[in-house]
């Protein structure tokens, strides 16, 4: 029998989907459905009653431990979800679009489900992502009071300020437009012309393709005119309807202003993207300098947080004390946020427990193995074949990261010393040929080789491949001399940064090629048999043992 602690279990229904369990403030595990069975990215949530308990016994816990259940908020309520071939509905809390001063985030809505058969809980959603960002930071831990920064695609960026034991305050928003305007804008021009304006892969394309086109200036200053002139005549905006329809006449505005420019489709999505970068960076810097709260702190979520450019530009401009953002700071994060939210409001807990690598085990499936070798292979040895072979390695080890990023636990692995990995790594992953490689590096190395190089664990920031190493790198090197890194350290994940150590030595580079284990439009490879029913690579490495093709592709 279980010690008396407090089971929570937290669900995000719409895309995205996870299922959290915490006991009391520490997260136990929580499986992101993409990340099950080789499901679609971006999934729905739409597991039976049955699926969930099987889920939870996969975590340790039965469902009758269960003491609390926690559902993320959404703008629509009832929100129908698929569930063996029927729509169940569940009530749940507002989206919070749009706060005033006087707003509580933490409004509570309590629901009875036949699904669950009891009673639940809901927040808003915005809810979710203020709570994930403060409870799951170093800030929150220190019991330091923090500013928070939300910004998702369907909502303003809004600010708000935490101290611990006290009330969150709403600050208000930064300027009115939602993070969806930066996709709206750029299905208007080349390449991205056939993409829906809420495809949900596309905002990370568009972020990686401005290294091909060039910050026009004067039509940079057009877009900053046209916005400044449409908020002036339309003043403070109340309403999510009025959010929406400011939103419509300013993309009409600077769409019409991109088309007349004469400027290049890429120049134009370069300068667009500027636009909002300058207008964060100059909006949140000044409303900081208008505010005394005490220590200059920052928690930051939502999914323009993965917006590593953005990122890095108010690191860099906004004279923190300290910048968090969590590893999934999107809407993977949602369940997390919500039993934060409820751990907060009910218990006064401020602060959680846990850790990036709490996703699911790699399964243990049956695969056909004809036509594959296999033998134990130690870290030292897949450093070895990395290096000697340069061909990219599929690595399963322990459990899934946590968020949508890649951070060593189920990643294709390669050399990054000759130019053509990027091609083959695209190639393999059926991405577009401008798309970037990360680079994974140990820790205490990488500002030899990354500009600032400061530790970046969830690949979250912008660094500069410093111009020495660029040469010895030129796989990881993106077309405009930057780097999505990640760092590692032997506290972090012991086996990844020793595996970096023991290429170091063979090949003088602490640093490897990381792009995660996926087939086009999937979530991680959840086992081995979808590797190999995959069929782009001759190695897989997983629980200290080597796969290999005896009739290689190519």
């Amino acid at each position: 029998m279980r010690d008396q602690r407090l089971i929570s279990l937290g669900i995000k229904l719409s895309h995205d989907s996870s299922v959290a369990l915490f006991s009391d403030n520490s997260l136990v595990r929580c499986y992101e459905i993409e990340k099950l069975d080789n499901n679609a990215r971006y999934s729905e949530y739409g597991l039976t009653r049955g699926e969930l308990s099987d889920l939870l016994l996969d975590m340790g816990y039965e469902w009758g431990e269960v003491d609390s259940v926690v559902v993320d908020g959404w703008h629509t309520t009832p929100y129908g979800v698929s569930v063996g071939g029927a729509t169940v509905p569940f009530e749940v809390g507002d989206y919070g679009h749009l706060y005033d001063v006087r707003a509580n985030p933490l409004a509570k809505k309590a629901a009875f489900s036949p699904y669950f058969d009891r009673e639940y809980s809901s927040y808003h959603h915005i809810a979710g992502h203020i709570y994930s960002a403060y409870c799951c930071s170093p800030i929150g831990r220190r019991g330091e009071p923090s500013f928070v920064l939300t910004w998702d695609g369907m909502s303003f960026p809004q600010l708000f300020h935490y101290s611990p034991g006290g009330p969150l305050e709403c600050l208000g928003y930064l300027f009115p437009m939602s993070g969806f305007i930066y996709t709206y804008f750029a299905v208007n021009f080349a390449p991205y012309k056939e993409y829906r304006p809420n495809d949900l892969s596309l905002a990370g394309k568009y972020m990686a393709y401005i290294a091909k086109g060039h910050r026009q200036p004067s039509l940079l200053e057009s877009f900053h005119a046209i916005f400044e002139k449409l908020v002036a005549r339309t003043g403070t905006v109340t309403t999510h309807d009025q959010m929406l329809e400011f939103e419509r006449a300013l993309l009409l505005k600077l769409v019409f202003r991109a088309k007349a420019s004469g400027f290049g489709d890429d120049d134009v999505l370069t300068t667009f993207h500027h636009f909002l970068e300058e207008v964060l960076v100059r909006t949140l810097a000044a409303r900081l300098d208008e505010l005394d709260k005490g220590p200059r702190n920052l928690c930051y979520a939502g999914g323009c947080a993965l917006n590593i450019k953005w990122n890095s530009a108010i690191r860099r401009s906004c004279n923190l004390a300290e910048l968090w953002i969590p590893p999934f700071p999107n809407d993977a994060g949602s369940a997390i946020g919500t039993v934060c939210c409820d751990l907060v409001a009910q218990h006064g807990y401020e602060s959680v427990d846990w850790d990036v690598y709490s996703g699911p085990s790699i399964r243990d499936t049956p695969w056909d193995s004809a036509g594959w070798s296999t033998r134990d292979c130690t870290l030292k040895d897949l450093a070895r074949l990395l290096h000697e072979s340069q061909e990219p390695v599929i690595v399963l080890h322990g459990r899934a990261e946590l968020g949508p990023r890649a951070l060593g636990n189920r990643s294709i692995m390669a050399a990054p010393t000759a130019p053509e990995m990027k091609v083959t790594l695209n190639r393999i992953k059926r991405r577009e040929s401008y798309r970037p490689v990360a680079p994974i590096c140990a820790e205490e190395d990488a500002p030899r080789f990354f500009d600032p190089g400061t530790p970046d664990p969830y690949m979250l920031y912008d660094h500069r491949v410093r111009p020495d190493a660029a040469e010895r790198l030129p796989a990881v090197c993106h077309l405009d001399g930057t780097a999505r890194l990640q760092t590692v350290n032997e506290r972090e994940n012991p086996e990844i940064h020793a595996l970096l150590r023991h290429y170091a030595e063979l090949s003088g580079l602490p640093v490897l090629c990381n792009t995660s284990a996926n087939d086009l439009g999937s979530g991680f490879f959840p086992d081995i048999r979808s590797v190999v029913e995959w069929g782009h690579v001759n190695y897989i490495w997983a629980k200290g043992k080597l796969y290999t093709r005896t009739a290689p592709v190519d």
